[in-house]
């Protein structure tokens, strides 16, 4: 656990959510390292602060971090279930990343630097499957349609036709999976920027952990939890998620074109599709406004410290004041 989190975009987040009233309710809905939390715990010593995080380690780690510290709760689960539980929030911030912590620590399977089994789990102490289960239950087709879609990778039907030819000796490690991914693409793609077992390792840690839906179920239920006034600030880092919460905005804004027969969000396949006209959200409509039209992105600083940042974009809705509001 000495591994280091850096948070992305501090004093973005500082600006949206200022000023903060003494008092307020603060939600910081994606835990982690806890490194937001301390920057908004700093910003209000008087403020109520909730937090939440899907990973058991993670809660620990920061209970140990912040024991003592005044008007903070921090929770296990997943967001999407707990935001609905909340008293109305002022600001709730959801940094969708995955922390330093996940992608290095070899035990959780994450990592392709360290062998470790192959996991992947944000929550290890429930009962969801494995990736390395996953990969050996789908069929080649539903496989290679994981890997395009949720990794976007240009070479998923060839990855997962060496994954299905390879699955029958066993596929329980990352550096196995990273090995078969390396001999199945192109020699000329091994030389990128990245490894190129990256983008299937991120199609299947979405996949595992349910990432988008999570997604589309948490932000309209946290734009339900703000009061009068408050802001919900998203921070994504790949264009799958930033197009879910781009869309989801618009439509609590009003501003989202197409009709109610549509689905709330054109995702992938293997993700529940809402089409109803009368899911939860559209009680919303109209009472936000989008405070950035355009996506907040990092400062060259900030990208040349911590590189991590380089994708991340930050978007802010805030519930307006407007007669009939709760």
């Amino acid at each position: 656990m000495s591994i280091e989190h850096v948070p992305v975009m501090m004093e973005e987040i500082v600006e949206a959510f200022s000023p903060i009233e003494p008092g307020a309710g603060i939600c910081d809905a994606t835990f982690g390292g806890g490194g937001h939390t301390a920057r908004l715990l700093e910003l209000c010593s008087t403020c109520t602060v909730t937090a939440i995080d899907a990973d058991p380690i993670m809660v620990q780690r920061g209970r140990d971090r912040f024991a003592g510290t005044g008007h903070l709760t921090i929770l296990h689960g997943w967001f999407d279930d707990v935001l609905p539980t909340l008293s109305p929030q002022d600001r709730i911030l959801m940094d969708v990343g995955v922390s330093m912590f996940h992608l290095r620590e070899a035990a959780r399977g994450f990592s392709l630097r360290d062998d470790g089994p192959l996991d992947m789990r944000l929550d290890p102490s429930g009962d969801d499957e494995s990736a390395a289960s996953l990969i050996g239950r789908l069929s080649e087709g539903d496989l290679a349609d994981v890997i395009f879609r949720y990794g976007e990778e240009r070479y998923a039907r060839r990855i997962a036709r060496a994954i299905v030819r390879e699955r029958g000796a066993g596929i329980d490690t990352t550096t196995r999976l990273a090995e078969i991914v390396w001999a199945a693409v192109p020699p000329p793609y091994r030389r990128g920027r990245m490894h190129p077992a990256t983008r299937t390792f991120q199609a299947l840690r979405i996949a595992i952990n349910d990432e988008l839906g999570r997604i589309e179920r948490a932000v309209p239920r946290a734009a339900a939890a703000l009061a009068p006034g408050g802001r919900l600030a998203v921070i994504t880092f790949h264009s799958l998620e930033d197009r879910i919460v781009k869309h989801l905005f618009r439509r609590l804004a009003g501003r989202a074109t197409g009709d109610r027969s549509e689905p709330l969000v054109i995702h992938p396949p293997m993700m529940e599709s809402t089409h109803a006209a009368d899911h939860p959200m559209y009680e919303e409509e109209g009472r936000f406004r989008l405070v950035n039209r355009k996506p907040i992105v990092p400062t060259e600083h900030e990208v040349a410290s911590n590189p991590a940042s380089r994708s991340a974009k930050l978007r802010v809705l805030e519930r307006t004041t407007g007669e009939g509001d709760r």
